[in-house]
């Protein structure tokens, strides 16, 4: 739908404003009353200054638990090459790349973070497929000790 990538194209637009960060720190701060917040419903993380920008958001907003899915581990790496530590309000989940597939538990491991993926194995269950595909009350995708969650195939 071109309203839909209209959307989509003007917030990947943004990321690169100056005031980018303060925008977002303020919008998030006012909506979100939960104290979650998921990252990227639909897209990815696009450079390590990108990353930089989220944890600036989570470093400002330490009451708010982040999540973060990505299949970009080599710009996760990068970013922890350069900037070291992912504060602990922001948990980022390296996605496995196929269904079924492995997740990257070696990389998230190094990096002292945690997966997920779609597949049938005996890790944590995302409930959320039989909640109208909500997650109500289940915040295990925010929980960094919850090591790897599966996702039902939709």
């Amino acid at each position: 739908m071109p309203n839909v990538r209209n959307a989509l194209q003007k917030r990947f637009d943004s990321i690169d404003k100056p005031e980018w960060v303060e925008a977002m720190t303020v919008v998030i701060s006012a909506k979100e009353t939960s104290g979650f917040f998921r990252w990227h419903d639909s897209g990815d993380i696009q450079s390590v200054n990108h990353l930089a920008k989220i944890v600036q958001i989570a470093n400002n907003l330490p009451d708010i638990q982040f999540w973060l899915p990505t299949r970009e581990y080599s710009i996760v790496n990068e970013f922890v090459k350069l900037y070291g530590d992912i504060p602990s309000n922001l948990t980022i989940r390296l996605s496995s790349l196929m269904i079924n597939g492995n997740a990257p538990s070696g990389i998230a491991k190094t990096l002292g973070l945690t997966t997920s993926g779609v597949s049938k194995d005996n890790t944590f269950t995302c409930p959320a497929s039989n909640q109208d595909n909500k997650c109500l009350s289940c915040r295990a995708c925010w929980n960094k000790s919850v090591k790897n969650v599966s996702y039902k195939l939709h």
